[in-house]
């Protein structure tokens, strides 16, 4: 895990600083990094994955989160509505109580709170970009980010995959946090290493870049171009989770 401690305020801040780029927005206006989605689309699908992070902790239930028809009108309103909702949830169902998830690391409620946080702090910086005014990541959400995507999407086949033959070792640093990861492409499946390869291994791609850019990247939002790159690019459109 990531050391957040407190992903709740992580929620609170970002969810309060997304809201307050809104002040003078369309809130139908498109989401450059999102294409063919505005501010209101964000805003609806963040409150449907509150609202089922909030059944999951509640009753268990875990099916997929709410498809629901956008209202530009409603959308703010209904997006406080479910944020204070997970919050109480989240009151409720400390980080370390047991929940079901889709992740083979945990089965504890913390990956919810680290889930609500991470697509938090992403649809802030997705609607403080069409605002022409966004701020990176903060780097502990940001390597909360990475994190994720490496431990929880990857593994579980909720990559893109977009070069599915691609084949070798990989690495990820993000310069700002002193932190590597590694993963290496194999039949069309990742592994993530637990541990620095021996020194004799070989990459094949290695992209470095502040935590925030590599997080960015993984999550479509920014190319893996705007880092440093070397060796096979394809390989690390693999590593793409959205």
């Amino acid at each position: 895990m990531s050391p957040i401690t407190d992903y709740v305020a992580v929620i609170r801040d970002e969810a309060a600083e997304m809201l307050g780029a809104l002040t003078d927005s369309d809130i139908s206006a498109a989401l450059p990094s999102r294409p063919g989605q505005t501010i209101a689309d964000a805003l609806v699908e963040l409150a449907a994955v509150y609202d089922w992070t909030s059944d999951i902790l509640t009753t268990g239930h875990n099916g997929h989160p709410e498809e629901r028809e956008v209202n530009p009108t409603s959308a703010v309103a209904d997006f406080r509505t479910s944020e204070l909702r997970l919050l109480r949830t989240f009151a409720e169902h400390p980080a370390a109580s047991p929940a079901w998830s889709w992740s083979p690391v945990s089965d504890k409620a913390i990956f919810w709170y680290r889930r609500c946080a991470v697509i938090t702090a992403l649809a802030r910086w997705d609607v403080q970009m069409a605002e022409g005014t966004t701020a990176p990541l903060e780097q502990a959400i940001a390597v909360a980010t990475i994190e994720e995507a490496l431990d929880s999407f990857l593994p579980t086949g909720r990559g893109l995959h977009p070069h599915p033959h691609g084949e070798g070792l990989v690495q990820l640093f993000a310069q700002d946090a002193d932190r590597s990861w590694f993963g290496r492409f194999h039949g069309g499946t990742i592994a993530i290493l637990s541990e620095e390869p021996r020194h004799d291994s070989s990459l094949q791609a290695r992209v470095a870049g502040s935590a925030s850019d590599l997080a960015l990247a993984l999550h479509g939002r920014l190319p893996f171009g705007i880092t440093d790159c070397i060796g096979d690019e394809k390989l690390l459109q693999n590593l793409r989770v959205e």
